[in-house]
């Protein structure tokens, strides 16, 4: 509870989002929204913060396929035996073997991110290398099978460029590569005629081409809907920073940063409410400047408000960090909330905001100096503790009455209350550092 403000109020820190979005993106973002969809065209900048955001379901997709691809084709060996049972050697030996390899090392270049080159030369790689092994059991196969080879490797290829999230060139690439290898294969189909190779070949680019195109408009669907994320991000950003600065208007004053009383009020009703919080160990440590209205009608309000936040930082430096709460309560005056202490303790810390105060030295230029006084700021402070059947606003009044007991004692002083203790238990003041004078303390809070 080092300040009411920062121990009552924290706004929970939002963590991360994945693209740190910067007024460029900003407004990046904005006009490519106001832009028909298709017209999306992003920057260097654009295209790192989305390939940033999109890299882990990417990734996840490209590895999986590459998973299960090889898995299909390992379970494709024992199959083979029924499709081509004289080739099983060689069905083994790609099917079972090299095309897994294949897609271990994909899967190895896809586990971090890489540069799109390095994504989309490694799929091209992949997939052309799979079709040109599966092209040689085609033709080891012959007959029917070679048909049958050339078209699965060819579906599985268009269905390939539909998963992979890559950039559209090395998508052109691969469907280019894809029609390439089937059209070169197919021309050596001993049981087909050129034309029929010709036109089996048009017919399947026809067919990869729109799984293109339909990649084309996945990915610029996605890059629109990254926009809107973005867009949300920075505005929902910029709504949470209004609304932290709101709570912040609300609950702290201005002036000091301190806590105000709204704030003040919170900690305590929470105090209250804490069963592993004994009432007896709640300190109220109400301060006020003294003669601070001198300071003011001589030196000015630019002067007095200096000398209050002077004074709100040398008590808080001389609390316990962690453990008390301090707040303006007042115009100059101020309330420290003590949590888990004992009257010694409470004392010691009112005694050491009383001479830190003393200590600064600030000139208050409305005391004429008298044989015992000076004319530096002091501070006075009343010292009241909680009672199992006292309501906060009672160890409120208790401190504040034992206030001004100080204040009428001479100030510069701090007075205790003991409300309702035993006569026994009433502890004598100790003298003031820069007199001799000796301070009672009150019995009663009233």
């Amino acid at each position: 509870m080092r300040s009411g403000a920062s121990s009552l109020n924290a706004t929970p820190h939002d963590d991360a989002a994945d693209v740190l979005v910067t007024p460029a993106l900003e407004a990046e973002t904005e006009r490519l929204l106001s832009q028909r969809t298709r017209d999306i065209q992003f920057s260097p900048e654009m295209i790192r913060a989305y390939r940033k955001k999109d890299w882990p379901q990417r990734s996840k997709i490209a590895r999986a396929w590459m998973v299960w691809v090889a898995a299909i084709s390992v379970a494709f060996v024992p199959l083979s035996y029924l499709l081509a049972p004289d080739f099983l050697t060689l069905t083994t030996a790609i099917s079972g073997l090299l095309v897994p390899a294949l897609h271990a090392c994909a899967y190895l270049v896809w586990r971090r991110p890489r540069s799109a080159t390095v994504e989309g030369l490694s799929l091209l790689l992949l997939m052309t290398s799979v079709m040109m092994a599966y092209g040689v059991i085609a033709v080891a196969a012959g007959a029917s099978n070679y048909e049958r080879f050339l078209i699965c490797i060819m579906y599985v290829n268009t269905i390939a460029i539909v998963v992979f999230s890559v950039d559209y060139i090395w998508t052109l690439a691969l469907m280019i590569c894809s029609t390439a290898i089937f059209f070169g294969f197919e021309i050596f189909n001993p049981a087909i005629e050129l034309q029929e190779a010709v036109g089996t070949s048009i017919f399947y680019a026809m067919g990869i081409f729109a799984a293109t195109i339909a990649r084309k408009t996945q990915s610029i669907l996605g890059q629109k809907a990254f926009l809107l994320s973005l867009r949300n991000q920075y505005r929902s950003d910029a709504l949470r920073r209004a609304n932290h600065q709101l709570e912040i208007l609300a609950t702290r004053d201005p002036l000091t940063g301190l806590g105000n009383r709204r704030s003040a009020t919170d900690l305590i009703d929470r105090l209250w409410r804490d069963p592993t919080v004994p009432k007896a160990s709640i300190a109220f440590i109400m301060a006020d400047i003294d003669l601070f209205k001198h300071l003011n009608d001589t030196a000015g309000h630019a002067a007095g408000d200096a000398c209050i936040r002077r004074v709100a930082d040398t008590i808080e430096d001389s609390v316990r960090l962690g453990l008390d709460a301090v707040f303006r309560y007042g115009g100059e005056e101020f309330l420290v909330v003590l949590a888990h202490a004992t009257p010694d303790l409470a004392w010691t810390i009112a005694q050491r905001i009383r001479s830190a105060v003393e200590a600064l030295g600030i000139v208050n230029p409305g005391i004429h100096p008298a044989n015992d006084s000076t004319s530096v700021v002091t501070i006075s402070l009343g010292v009241a503790f909680a009672q199992e059947n006292a309501a906060p606003e009672m160890v409120a009044k208790w401190a504040d009455d034992a206030l001004y007991d100080a204040k009428r004692g001479g100030r510069n002083i701090v007075f205790l209350s003991n409300a309702h203790a035993a006569a026994e238990d009433v502890r004598d003041a100790q003298p003031v550092g820069t007199d001799e004078r000796k301070m009672s303390s009150r019995v009663g809070g009233q």
